[in-house]
């Protein structure tokens, strides 16, 4: 794993709206960095231990620099307060090259729905549809104006394309994501990035809609009023490489499991919102409780995330 990483020095930092910090990152040598699409991201390394997922915001055919935003989260895990805190010019970061769960289809048009942070992946969204002459549209819902991270580039940008959201100047005081669905073009998809409860808000709006025209990007895994993550009775788990079986409690993860045998593996953000532990399966069939494989990726079985993911049969073998 350590191989894929590489350390890009911090060349500028920016307050950007109330609690959002931006962090241009370039190589050392200032050479030409691996290329990226629209909707990608970085696994961040940090020194106390943390890794974290930063959008990439910029344009995706600038070679020269990585751009993300940090929004400072008061009930997180520190990963933010440390880079909040402890990040200056000068530093370098410890970056993964990027990965994009959240990729941008080729589609006539696209109405984009960003809430707080979630504006981040969309913005690079943005760009590349004024690159490819791509018509679009942006609803951006904050609880209000001084939390607007990007208020004055977006306006610079399109300001005809973006409806701005402010909850506090608003009786109702959540986006009407009912009324936008209901009104989409019959060619538009939508892009969705914010907090769970304005996602869940537009996943139910959506349903109707093929699920083809509905992306969303999690931050965190939605909490839902009876979960979607389900323990189950325990399974044996069989490693093809070394043919060692494991038993899986029912109160385990494979990844938890794993960890508890000494095997350390590839992870992040233990919620099913990342690949990081995307891991190849060679028989049994995967019960998939992530929120990253799309509806065929889960029919083919051919690879499961262990931080979440059980197994519906009372085996499961992978290609570890």
């Amino acid at each position: 794993m350590e191989s894929s990483l590489f350390a890009l020095v911090v060349t500028h930092v920016q307050a950007e709206a109330k609690d959002t910090l931006v962090l241009e990152l370039q190589h050392p040598q200032r050479q030409d960095l691996p290329q990226f699409s629209a909707g990608s991201h970085l696994e961040v390394y940090l020194e106390n231990g943390l890794i974290r997922h930063y959008s990439l915001l910029n344009c995706s055919s600038e070679r020269q620099r990585y751009v993300i935003a940090v929004g400072l989260a008061q009930d997180g895990r520190g990963g933010s307060q440390y880079i909040h805190q402890k990040i200056r010019v000068g530093d370098t970061l410890k970056v993964s090259s990027p990965r994009n769960n959240f990729p941008l289809l080729d589609a006539d048009a696209y109405c984009f729905i960003a809430g707080g942070i979630g504006i981040t992946p969309i913005l690079s969204m943005i760009h590349w549809c004024i690159k490819n002459h791509k018509k679009w549209r942006l609803i951006y819902a904050l609880r209000h104006k001084q939390r607007a991270s990007f208020y004055e580039d977006l306006i610079q940008l399109a300001p005809e394309n973006i409806q701005f959201y402010f909850n506090d100047e608003h009786e109702q005081q959540h986006l009407n994501v009912e009324e936008i669905v209901k009104n989409l073009n019959a060619s538009e998809h939508i892009y969705c990035c914010g907090p769970n409860a304005m996602m869940q808000s537009v996943q139910q709006a959506a349903q109707h809609l093929a699920p083809e025209r509905v992306h969303f990007e999690w931050f965190s895994a939605p909490v839902l009023e009876h979960s979607a993550i389900q323990t189950s009775d325990s399974f044996t788990l069989k490693l093809k490489r070394s043919g060692k079986e494991i038993q899986v409690m029912a109160d385990q993860s494979i990844l938890d499991a794993l960890e508890q045998e000494g095997f350390e593996l590839p992870f992040s953000c233990r919620a099913g919102i990342c690949r990081s532990c995307e891991t190849t399966v060679c028989s049994g069939t995967p019960d998939h409780q992530d929120m990253i494989l799309s509806d065929e990726e889960r029919a083919e079985n051919k690879s499961m995330l262990i931080c979440v993911s059980r197994a519906k049969s009372q085996m499961i073998e992978l290609d570890l």
